[in-house]
């Protein structure tokens, strides 16, 4: 996908509104004091003009350049306003994408306790537990009997190893 400066959305810093953020406005939400910041930042980066994200322009660009972060701090700013729905306060959209989310955290934390701890679990391994019986199998090769070398558990011939 191809993209010129002239065909995509920008940041209102580009249009020459964008300063540094010294308050916020009593009435802004908190989507519009993100908007803000973003502005901001970009405002006190000092630059005027930055390739789209996920350009070839923007991929040649050294990681510390500030068109970089820019680009990059704009294009996260225009996703979250794509996906804010307009309709919708914040708050109203917290609660319709968020609502549940202290039930569900309340359920996980029931959930993890549950969950055995590791110290339980390295202590109830470290435990002693009997010796395995050897059983040799049919169709299988001969078992190597443990601190015996040289002898061997073959099936049919078993005795107590």
């Amino acid at each position: 996908m191809t993209s010129s400066a002239e065909d995509r959305p920008r940041l209102a810093i580009t249009a020459g509104r964008g300063r540094p953020l010294h308050s916020v406005p009593p009435q802004a939400t908190p989507g519009q004091v993100t908007g803000l910041r973003a502005e901001a930042q970009i405002a006190a980066l000092g630059v005027g003009a930055w390739p789209a994200y996920g350009t070839a322009a923007w991929l040649s660009l050294e990681p510390t350049d500030p068109r970089c972060y820019a680009a990059t701090l704009e294009a996260a700013e225009l996703w979250r306003r794509m996906d804010a729905d307009p309709d919708l306060s914040d708050a109203e959209w917290y609660a319709a994408v968020f609502g549940d989310a202290r039930r569900v955290a309340s359920q996980l934390a029931a959930a993890t306790n549950r969950i055995r701890r590791m110290r339980e679990i390295h202590e109830e391994r470290a435990k002693p537990r009997p010796a395995r019986q050897l059983k040799a199998t049919p169709g299988w090769p001969p078992i190597a009997i443990p601190g015996q070398p040289g002898r061997y558990l073959v099936h049919g011939q078993e005795t107590t190893a």
